[in-house]
């Protein structure tokens, strides 16, 4: 894929394979330069998919618990104009920014608990934070036998084996193992640190933080009455939909897009669920409950090593083949907030009423200084 323009790939809709995985938005939808981008091999999901037997509902399933997003202002109408003016400073604590922002000094040391009562099943590695730590660290299920870590409520951190963990909105995990050099295979599990023999945590990348910020260029406005999970994939890791942002109704929350140094250039994939979802909704669903991997909607972003973003949204190839109508979903449109934003033919990229402006989603490519929405209507 080396050297090529950012290009929409008609075909696609070849993402639902077989094992009922869903690739990452970006390689559906566009090719980017020197931008390499993994075909996921997740757990295990069902590939016999049923129609429900009544028609679904548009909302999820648990009531939303306040958002603590500092965006609370309603998004301006949708703009396609570009470039985009740049907009007042902000007064939010979430800023945009050009290049990733290093505010924090690595930190070496490694947590012993912080006095948190998680779930350390037999034999597990305990989890080292506890919540709202200095470190941007985010405890995944705690109560569960993944003890806070970011695997799937049934696995453990254990002996001899690499455990990752969460960021919170906008921040991404900056340990991994240096010697994987694999997509797929040995290697692609290996995201965040390394419990020896005896249960004893390392930090593979020594000189940088557990947290470090991303590019700050996107985030999801949500202009509905109900708040809205987006669920990123862990990688390297299981590649479990877990990593939860929550934009609030009436709110927004930035999305974790993921710089060109980022573990072998790869990008970030979020799940995104439907209205009235919150943390809870980020887990593996299935065909007769669309959350996680059956929700109606995928979103992409990572900077290629050209210096651009490269942020896309789809409808979910699962939640279609499932029976969900995704023109009874809402509506989400990719808006340049600030600075010069690339968009398809037509100038425009939204999925709106079951279908997108572009056919199998559509991809924007933001330049230097630039910024844009998802925003949700």
């Amino acid at each position: 894929m080396k050297g090529l323009k950012a290009i929409v790939v008609a075909a696609a809709m070849a993402v639902a394979r077989a094992d009922g995985v869903i690739g990452d938005p970006l390689a559906i939808i566009i090719k980017l330069p020197s931008m390499h981008i993994p075909v996921p091999s997740h757990e295990a999901v069902t590939s016999s998919v049923r129609k429900p037997a009544v028609a679904p509902s548009t909302s999820a399933y648990v009531t939303p618990t306040p958002s603590t997003s500092a965006y609370v202002t309603p998004p301006p109408a949708p703009s396609t104009s570009v470039p985009a003016p740049s907009p007042a400073p902000s007064s939010s604590s979430s800023v945009y920014s050009e290049e990733p922002q290093a505010t924090q000094a690595p930190q070496g040391d490694i947590p012993d608990g912080q006095g948190n009562t998680f779930t350390v099943a037999p034999g597990a590695v305990k989890f080292p934070w506890n919540y709202n730590n200095a470190d941007h660290v985010v405890p995944i299920t705690p109560m569960s036998q993944n003890g806070g870590w970011a695997m799937s409520p049934n696995q453990m951190c254990k002996p001899n084996s690499w455990c990752p963990y969460a960021c919170a909105p906008g921040y991404y995990s900056a340990q991994w193992d240096p010697s994987a050099v694999l997509y797929n295979g040995a290697g692609s599990m290996n995201g965040g640190l390394y419990a020896d023999g005896n249960g004893v945590l390392s930090k593979p990348n020594k000189d940088a933080a557990f947290c470090v910020r991303g590019m700050g260029n996107a985030r999801i406005r949500n202009t509905l009455g109900e708040s809205v999970s987006a669920c990123q994939t862990v990688y390297p890791g299981n590649e479990a939909m877990i990593i939860p942002s929550v934009a609030g109704a009436g709110g927004s929350v930035d999305l974790n897009v993921v710089p060109s140094t980022y573990w072998l250039g790869t990008s970030s994939q979020f799940y995104v669920n439907l209205r009235g979802s919150s943390a809870e909704q980020c887990v593996w669903g299935d065909a007769d409950k669309p959350v996680g991997n059956w929700a109606p909607y995928i979103f992409g972003g990572g900077q290629a090593k050209d210096g651009n973003t490269y942020i896309s949204v789809q409808f979910n190839p699962l939640y279609t083949s499932a029976g969900f109508n995704v023109a009874d979903a809402y509506n989400v449109e990719i808006v340049c907030d600030r600075g010069a934003c690339n968009f398809p033919q037509g100038g425009q990229c939204k999925c709106e009423g079951g279908k997108c402006s572009v056919d199998n989603g559509c991809t924007v490519t933001l330049g230097s200084g630039a910024s844009a929405s998802f925003v949700l209507y």
